[in-house]
C-alpha cells in the first residue's frame, strides 16, 4: 500500500478521536447556575424558624459559591450587598437531600439551582465580567507508608481521615475519596499506587471515571515523629503528570492543614485552565507542526482538555502539519496563556499562528 495512503488512513482516525474527545470535553455537564451539597447547620426558636433560617443560610452560602466560580477575583469586590429578599429572587428552586431536625435546629444538605436571567442582571448591573469554572473532579487515593511498608487501601488512619473532612463542595476539583474496598483491592494494590503503575490505575478508574487521579502520601510512622507529605496527580485523559512537592510536617496533628494545601494547589492549577470568560468569543486559524504523530496526539488530547476552547475544525491534515480552526472563549491573548497552563505554546511567526506542544 502506497505511503500516502497508510498515512491518509491514520490520519482519519486520529481525526475522528480528535472530534470525540474535543467533544467529550466541551459536553456541559456541571457548568450550569445550579451549587450542589451546601450543607447548613442553623438555629432558631422552634423546628420551622431553625429550617427557615437554614434555608436562607443556604441559599447564601451557594449564591457566594456561584460567585467565586462565576466572576473574576479582581470583580467580586464590586458586587453590591443583597437582603434576603432579592435572594430568594434569584433562586429558582432547592432541592432537599439531607434533613435532621432537632429542638431549634436544623442540619441539612440542599441543592440550590439559581435562575440564570436574575444571576446575570445582578452581576452585570455591578460591572463584574462573567466568567465560568468548570469542574474538574478528582479520585483521591491516600496512601501511609511506615516503616514495615505501605498500608492496605482500605486502612483507617489520620491521612485518611483528614480527606473525609475536607469540604471540597463548590470548589474547582471536587473530591472522591478511593473507596479501598474488595473491588478497587481487585484491580490495584497499595504498592502500585504508590510507585504509580498507570495500568493499575487506569483500571481503577474504570470505577471512578475521574479525569483526574491524586495519589496522596504520607511517609513516616503512625505512632509519632515527623511526617513527610508528598505524590503524584494523574490526568486521566491527556496522560500527563505531575508531581507533589514533598513537604516536611511535625506530627499527624498537621495532616489536615497538608490536606487543604494541596486541594488548594490542585483547585488553583485547574482554574488557570478550566474558567472560561463566556461574554466574548473568536476563532484563529492555526499551523500545527508534525514531526512524528505522538506530536499531533499530544496536542489533540490537551486541545480536548480545555473548556475554553468550544470547538476544533480541521481544515487539512498533512504528513507534515494540521491546518485548524480554533473556535475559543475569551480573547486571543487569554487563551495563549491558557493553552501555555495545558503544555500548549501559540505564537505567531511570519503571520501565521502555530500550535505545538511544548
Amino acid at each position: 500500500m502506497p505511503i500516502g495512503r497508510v498515512f491518509s488512513t491514520i490520519a482519519a482516525a486520529l481525526l475522528a478521536v480528535l472530534v470525540a474527545t474535543v467533544a467529550s470535553a466541551q459536553a456541559p455537564g456541571g457548568t450550569g447556575y445550579d451549587v450542589t451539597g451546601v450543607e447548613v447547620d442553623a438555629t432558631g426558636a422552634d423546628p420551622v424558624q431553625a429550617r427557615q433560617q437554614g434555608i436562607r443560610d443556604a441559599r447564601r452560602k451557594a449564591l457566594g459559591l456561584l460567585v467565586n466560580r462565576m466572576v473574576s477575583a479582581e470583580d467580586r469586590a464590586r458586587l453590591p450587598q443583597i437582603d434576603d429578599a432579592q435572594l430568594e429572587n434569584m433562586v429558582r428552586g432547592i432541592e432537599f437531600v439531607r434533613e435532621r431536625s432537632a429542638p431549634g435546629r436544623y442540619i441539612a444538605t440542599l441543592n440550590v439551582v439559581f435562575a440564570p436571567d436574575a444571576v446575570k442582571s445582578y452581576l452585570g448591573g455591578a460591572g463584574a465580567r462573567i466568567v465560568e469554572t468548570v469542574p474538574r473532579p478528582a479520585l483521591v487515593i491516600p496512601l501511609w507508608k511506615g516503616p514495615s511498608g505501605v498500608e492496605p487501601l482500605n486502612d483507617r488512619n489520620a491521612w485518611r481521615e483528614a480527606w473525609q473532612q475536607l469540604d471540597s463542595a463548590g470548589s474547582a476539583v471536587p473530591v472522591t475519596l478511593l473507596r479501598g474496598d474488595p473491588a478497587d483491592q481487585g484491580v490495584l494494590s497499595a504498592e502500585q499506587a504508590y510507585v504509580g503503575d498507570v495500568s493499575a490505575l487506569a483500571r481503577l478508574n474504570e470505577r471512578y471515571r475521574a479525569p483526574t487521579i491524586i495519589v496522596a502520601t504520607v511517609d513516616g510512622d503512625k505512632s509519632g515523629g515527623p511526617l513527610t507529605i508528598g505524590g503524584m496527580r494523574y490526568d486521566t485523559q491527556t496522560g500527563a503528570r505531575s508531581e507533589i512537592a514533598r513537604v516536611p510536617v511535625a506530627s499527624a496533628a498537621d495532616l489536615a492543614a497538608a490536606v487543604k494545601a494541596i486541594h488548594a494547589k490542585a483547585d488553583q492549577d485547574w482554574r488557570s485552565i478550566g474558567t472560561v470568560r463566556r461574554d466574548s468569543q473568536d476563532s484563529l486559524d492555526v499551523v500545527v507542526p508534525i514531526r512524528a504523530l505522538g506530536d499531533w496526539v499530544q496536542v489533540r488530547q490537551r486541545l480536548g482538555s480545555i473548556p475554553a476552547v468550544k470547538a476544533v475544525t480541521v481544515k487539512t491534515l498533512e504528513s507534515d502539519r494540521a491546518d485548524l480552526k480554533l473556535d475559543f472563549f475569551g480573547t486571543t491573548e487569554e487563551l495563549q496563556r491558557t493553552l501555555a497552563q495545558a503544555g500548549l505554546s501559540l505564537s505567531q511567526e511570519a503571520g501565521r499562528w502555530q500550535l505545538q506542544a511544548r
